[in-house]
């Protein structure tokens, strides 16, 4: 009988043990997955890692079901496969988002020396005073078009960035075939 009690007794201690520190509710878990959601965010990852920022926040908002009626045991796992794929979609966000910046600087480079080609043949080239007109006022609007290039840049929207790009080395383009055709 004695031996029986020796083994029963930690036995339920364990159990004890292990029942109430799955009943607290896990702060820690829940701390560490709202980092790594905030640093998806962070990364844009909703944008660029869609299916996977997806999948972190359904492992999310389950786990917060089930914290929601105490059910902490079952939120633990939860809490760290959101926290694991969170971190997966920031890293892909971080990735995709280096290389649109990389193509993005590369247009403005594109933007920058085709551009300073087009003032340095405005002011030196012999134009009508119509086409010179018009590409003055073309530059107005492309320095405009730089500027909010550049606030974009600097603000991490890189989507709106890559468009604002474009649509300004067209507009660089269309200066070029304009000083092309207005020489006298």
């Amino acid at each position: 009988m004695d031996s029986s009690r020796r083994i029963t007794l930690p036995l339920i201690l364990l159990l004890m043990i292990t029942f109430l520190s799955c009943a607290s509710k896990p702060e820690e878990q829940i701390q560490l997955a709202q980092k790594a959601m905030d640093q998806a965010k962070e990364q844009y990852a909703q944008e660029f890692a869609p299916t996977d920022w997806k999948n972190a926040v359904q492992a999310w908002e389950d786990a917060q079901g089930l914290i929601a009626r105490e059910s902490y045991g079952e939120a633990r796992p939860l809490l760290l496969r959101a926290k694991s794929r969170f971190e997966k979609a920031r890293d892909i966000a971080k990735g995709r988002r280096d290389e649109l910046f990389k193509e993005i600087q590369g247009i403005q480079k594109a933007i920058d020396i085709r551009y300073r080609g087009v003032k340095a043949n405005l002011e030196t080239g012999k134009l009508s005073t119509k086409a010179k007109k018009s590409l003055e006022d073309a530059c107005k609007d492309i320095d405009s078009a730089i500027e909010k290039l550049n606030a974009e840049v600097a603000s991490g929207d890189y989507t709106p960035a890559k468009f604002t790009a474009q649509k300004t080395l067209r507009a660089v383009y269309e200066a070029e075939k304009e000083l092309q055709g207005g020489k006298k």
